[in-house]
């Protein structure tokens, strides 16, 4: 962050990605933690800008992205909301994000208002859809069809406030949990595409020609992935973490 004017203030944000990557905006939000004496509102106008292009100067080439009146008792978090303008700044060869903003009111100025300490930075959410030319996703796991009852993945989504999360969980607002469900017969659980392991593999080939062997094959997950969680800890600090095994990729038998 710079101090542009009494009533300013600059943010740059860094982005990384390939040329030929096609990068589309879902939702985009500036997260700004405003710091306010305990017995006093902070009556004020928050005007966000994307800034020009690097060389630019400080209040020149610049779009408006959001605006706001505020009314803040006590310090805490506000998100604004950045789209569509955003948009053209993706759309660009650019990688720095310059974002500019300004308080008018009797908030004071931005620098005291804006809390840039380490726990307490602004920072920027952004949810995108990459696509990269020539490129197509592999197919990850047997997906459940309407007419099939052998193991695979059912897509399933959650949504946090269908649990009750909502109110700590900042970002995803939900996401794609998955799970296994179906049948696994020794044919098929005898599969090394199928079964979870090749120990698996082996063991239910041994019951299906009728080797003294005991257990049931059950449809569980064989491959999962992190899911990253943007969160409100206990002392109002945001938090950015990547939780393991959130999301089932494939599914296999036991």
């Amino acid at each position: 962050s710079e101090l542009t004017s009494p009533s300013g203030l600059g943010l740059q944000f860094q982005f990384s990605r390939t040329q030929d990557q096609d990068v589309h905006i879902l939702q985009a939000q500036l997260w700004l933690y405003l710091r306010v004496p305990q017995d006093l509102v902070a009556s004020l106008t928050l005007r966000i800008f994307l800034a020009g292009g690097e060389g630019d100067l400080v209040g020149g080439n610049r779009t408006l992205l959001s605006e706001r009146r505020l009314s803040a008792k006590g310090s805490g978090w506000h998100a604004f909301t950045l789209m569509p303008a955003l948009q053209s700044f993706f759309g660009g060869e650019r990688r720095t994000l310059r974002l500019e903003l300004e308080s008018h009111g009797d908030g004071g100025d931005i620098m005291a208002i804006v809390n840039a300490s380490r726990s307490h930075q602004p920072f920027l959410v952004a949810e995108a859809k990459v696509r990269e030319p020539g490129h197509h996703v592999a197919k990850r796991s047997l997906r459940c069809s309407q007419n099939s009852n052998l193991c695979c993945r059912k897509d399933y989504y959650v949504d946090f406030r269908d649990i009750g999360w909502n109110d700590w969980i900042i970002k995803p607002e939900g996401y794609q949990i998955n799970y296994c469900v179906g049948q696994c017969p020794l044919h098929v659980a005898g599969s090394p595409g199928m079964a979870s392991s090749f120990h698996t593999a082996v063991f239910n080939l041994v019951k299906a020609n009728n080797i003294q062997a005991s257990g049931h094959s059950c449809c569980v997950p064989t491959r999962r992935r992190p899911l990253s969680v943007l969160y409100f800890d206990r002392n109002s600090n945001i938090v950015k973490t990547d939780i393991p095994d959130m999301i089932v990729d494939a599914c296999g038998c036991s």
